[in-house]
């Protein structure tokens, strides 16, 4: 009984001195429609590091487009003094927050999306911190700052004219092997001799820390480089720079590998995979999964749990006639993702298929208007019209695609159809003919409606590979299967019921010195054409600024024009053909862009945004000033932002976090210059 007794008492002390690890997931629980899949991501806690001193090789600034947070001399701007206002306090005890990172960062076990650095020589990781000091500190230290990496954590300043201090950070290669780096260049101590020149590096993927220190001159003033947790209780430090004066050796380098976590998740029905952090879950019934964590280096272990609750999808269509444009966005599975709103109706079916199959999230939107009308043009439109977002690679992904139709839609459509010169949709399941007249247009690019996609459009019917159009007895509903090359909005029409006395073959242009210079070929059989070249820099307003006429015999030979004075930025094309009746039709969109003046909006990371703030990111052409807008779908300006660009790369914090989840434009106003929008979703 005695030796029984002590053999409990040894178990017990295992448990207790093994399974030591605090697991979470993100999130912590879900509720998803039927036959959807949410993303999980588990973390645990602690997580130690391993330190080894490597060969000091830091990136050389110039050779990369960087981000400059103070240059007071304009070493790095060109001769131009440079200071991005900071978050707290001033250029002596101060910090920037909420610097995105390009990739998501795990540091002690838990996950970031931005950094927050200090003047006083480190690198806090989440959007802010609640100290800008840190002079003194033995680590690890239970004061703040915590949560950060010491590069080379002191009293030092930036402010002063002469002062040639820089602090920069910039992105080193691609996914999945991108390095965030932070740039400390001639750091000038504020009470003492002696400059420093340190780098800190992130590795995407492995969440390795890398400090290099090329040289520190100063020997007086107490400086700490290494590592520490948000508690302030574990450390990892360079060897002699605990809050020590004299750093010796120099240049050298330090590399901090962190334990490599191994998860597993039971049970295995709907993830993708049992093993990783991150699963896909497609559970097709509620669901607890259980996943449990094993740091190998120690033996420490934990486990948690999370629920996905299955809601039953409807058999509805989402959207309502004159209602509001509604949207999803969320990951797609290999295997394809019904798209549906709040309610579980049905948006949309995205199965990555092709060259390049789509993944990722893909804002996924649908909007019903009150009935079938011409949008701007000569066609006729179905009431019922989609737009879909991919975040990774929109222009180049592939998938088929099925969108949903209502019979009700089909007949309103027909009453308008004749009068419009289109034949008809189908009339119901067994109408060939309307099914053969039916013609999917989907216009690339971005834009709201078919006159003002930035992109060309392509046509697809029932001769068009890969096409169908089937009827959904069950539901009671038309699905249209398409394949597409790129993503952007969909819009259904049907065929003209006759043949245009002009039609074209192609519309193409080029940007050569400056110039834009316009080319196409038509086929006519009208006896006289007139070719009205039109011009648009927003994609919605036109105005001609060239006419060609043409006898029937010229009119099938190419044409060419030349846009002498293109607008700055983007310059819309289209040409308007008008025949011998004063009938007319209009060509496809070329778009060029001439960029001298102004900016470019690039986009937003991340895109959709969480809890931090997004970053907006700018390419300028020269040193200008402007206004960025965040509104809602009404128009009402919910953030409004001055900012200063300067010529390059420019990324702008957005006050983001400050939203409720929705869907909301980004909008970048320079004077003299067209306004810029972009879309971002809050999650």
């Amino acid at each position: 009984m005695k030796k029984l007794c002590i053999l409990l008492a040894v178990l017990c002390l295992y448990q207790l001195t093994t399974a030591q690890l605090t697991v979470t997931t993100n999130p912590s629980s879900a509720t998803i429609c039927a036959g959807n899949s949410v993303s999980i991501t588990a973390s645990a806690t602690p997580v130690g590091y391993t330190t080894a001193a490597i060969t000091n090789n830091p990136y050389d600034p110039t050779l990369f487009a960087t981000n400059l947070l103070v240059d007071q001399l304009g070493t790095y701007n060109g001769g131009t003094p440079y200071i991005e206002p900071l978050s707290f306090g001033n250029l002596d005890d101060g910090r920037w927050d909420n610097i995105t990172l390009p990739f998501t960062f795990r540091f002690y076990g838990n996950t970031f999306n931005a950094v927050n650095i200090s003047t006083n020589g480190w690198v806090g990781l989440g959007s802010s911190n609640t100290t800008a000091t840190g002079l003194n500190m033995t680590l690890p230290n239970a004061l703040a700052p915590n949560n950060v990496i010491h590069a080379i954590t002191s009293d030092l300043t930036f402010a002063g004219a002469t002062n040639a201090a820089v602090l920069q950070y910039f992105t080193v290669g691609s996914s999945p092997n991108r390095r965030f780096v932070i740039d400390f260049s001639a750091l000038k101590f504020l009470s003492a001799t002696g400059t420093a020149d340190v780098q800190v590096i992130l590795y995407e993927t492995t969440n390795v820390i890398e400090i290099h220190t090329t040289n520190c001159t100063n020997t007086t003033v107490n400086k700490a480089q290494g590592i520490e947790n948000s508690t302030g209780t574990i450390a990892s430090v360079a060897t002699g720079r605990n809050n020590t004066a004299n750093w010796a050796g120099m240049p050298n380098a330090y590399r901090f590998t962190p334990d490599v976590i191994s998860f597993t998740w039971s049970p295995g029905t709907g993830l993708n995979t049992t093993t990783g952090a991150t699963v896909i879950a497609s559970p097709a019934s509620t669901t607890t999964y259980t996943v449990s964590a094993l740091n190998p280096s120690n033996g420490q272990t934990g486990n948690t749990t999370v629920t996905v609750t299955v809601d039953p999808a409807s058999n509805t269509l989402a959207g309502s006639p004159g209602g509001p444009q509604i949207c999803q966005n969320i990951s797609v599975s290999g295997s394809g993702t019904n798209y549906r709103d709040g309610n579980c109706n049905l948006i949309a079916r995205i199965t990555p298929a092709g060259a390049s199959p789509v993944t990722n999230s893909i804002n996924t939107c649908v909007q019903v208007d009150n009935g079938s009308t011409k949008r701007g043009t000569s066609t006729l439109y179905l009431a019922r019209k989609y737009d879909m977002e991919p975040i990774v690679n929109p222009a180049t992904s592939t998938a088929n695609i099925t969108l949903y139709y209502l019979q009700s839609e089909f007949n309103n459509y027909n009453t308008k159809a004749t009068d419009s010169g289109f034949k008809l949709l189908p009339t119901g399941p067994s109408d060939v003919t309307g099914i053969n007249n039916l013609v999917l247009r989907q216009f690339h690019g971005t834009g709201t409606n078919p006159t003002n996609y930035s992109g060309a459009s392509v046509d697809f019917n029932t001769s068009s590979p890969g096409f169908s159009v089937s009827w959904n007895a069950t539901r009671n509903w038309w699905e249209v299967v398409v394949p597409v090359n790129g993503f952007s909005g969909f819009y259904l029409t049907s065929a003209p019921v006759s043949v245009l006395a002009v039609s074209m073959e192609y519309f193409k242009g080029v940007q050569q010195n400056g110039k834009h210079i316009l080319s196409w070929k038509a086929n006519c059989t009208s006896s006289s054409v007139v070719f009205e070249i039109e011009r648009s820099t927003d994609g919605q307003h036109y105005s001609a600024i060239g006419s060609i006429t043409a006898s029937q015999a010229r009119c099938s030979e190419p044409f060419s024009y030349t846009d002498e004075k293109p607008e700055n930025g983007n310059n819309y094309y289209r040409i308007r053909m008008i025949d011998a009746d004063g009938k007319f039709s209009l060509s496809n969109i070329v778009t060029l862009v001439l960029k001298t003046k102004g900016a470019d909006v690039l986009g937003i990371f991340p895109n959709p945004v969480t809890n931090d703030n997004a970053t907006l990111k700018l390419q300028a052409f020269e040193k200008t000033q402007g206004t960025i807008v965040v509104s809602d779908f009404t128009g009402r300006a919910l953030i409004t932002q001055t900012i200063q660009l300067a010529p390059g790369l420019n990324q702008v914090s957005l006050r983001t976090f400050q939203l409720a989840k929705g869907t909301y434009h980004v909008t970048l106003y320079i004077p003299g210059q067209p306004v810029k929008t972009t879309r971002m979703l809050k999650q």
